[in-house]
């Protein structure tokens, strides 16, 4: 399982895959999951390892084999994944794997930010500042030592700081809505990461929110968060989406 945006530099492992799901979905996942439980979390780290590169017909009748189960429970799962916008469905043709677009991709930044700036909002009062300051030294350690430069630790980290917050405001529907923008959202994370200055990027910003937040600086943390995800939102389009806008062009 390997995330490859042009030339690959790291292997991204299909544990690495289980636990991002885990970290976005987990929360609503079942105590004993169902065969539609199981079918969903397999297609929908497949279609996150595709990367938003979509087109691809998605056959219930392979999918079930390859399973393991039977159709009905990987088409209710195709439904599901279709209500998250990972997936079209089409009474006459069947399920495609979502294509991407800029504009896609600009929709999914801009409403990531004002939820999730919301739920730093709610979140602040609540936040531990042991978990905050454990988060932070993460994020330094990543930033500033060249061994902590492991791209799979750093989507763990970018996952794990944003949870933090967004689990953090309570909220059931914000992190239910967050879940399914993130969803989307990850299929580009995953291939953006392959950017090392990304990577560094990123790390400097959760550095800064982060310290703000420990400061009770909420205002300022809440602006450095929606730059946070802008800044992202500009480096993904810029990354991967170029050859479309000069096509467009």
């Amino acid at each position: 399982m390997c995330v490859t945006p042009g030339t690959p530099t790291e292997t991204f492992t299909p544990e690495l895959f289980d636990e991002i799901f885990h970290l976005l979905r987990g929360y609503e996942r079942a105590v004993v999951p169902t065969a539609v439980d199981h079918a969903y979390e397999m297609i929908w780290k497949q279609l996150i390892v595709s990367g938003g590169r979509g087109g691809q017909r998605l056959s219930d009748v392979t999918l079930a084999a390859q399973l393991g189960v039977s159709r009905t429970p990987v088409r209710q799962a195709l439904y599901r994944l279709a209500e998250d916008g990972l997936v079209v469905s089409d009474p006459r043709r069947g399920f495609w794997m979502r294509t991407f677009t800029s504009r896609d991709v600009s929709e999914i930044y801009t409403l990531r930010s004002a939820l999730e700036v919301l739920a730093l909002r709610l979140a602040a009062p609540l936040l531990n500042p042991d978990d905050l300051a454990a988060q932070l030294e993460l994020a330094t350690e990543l930033r500033y030592n060249p061994q902590a430069h492991s791209l799979a630790l750093h989507l763990r980290s970018d996952v794990h700081m944003h949870n933090l917050l967004i689990l953090g405001s309570a909220n059931s529907r914000l992190i239910r809505a967050l879940a399914t923008i993130r969803s989307q959202h990850s299929m580009f994370q995953i291939r953006d990461s392959l950017f090392p200055s990304r990577v560094e990027a990123a790390a400097q910003d959760h550095q800064d929110i982060l310290r703000a937040l420990i400061a009770g600086s909420v205002d300022q943390a809440a602006d450095l968060l929606a730059k946070h995800i802008e800044r992202s939102a500009t480096g993904v389009l810029e990354d991967l989406f170029a050859d479309e806008d000069d096509q467009a062009g």
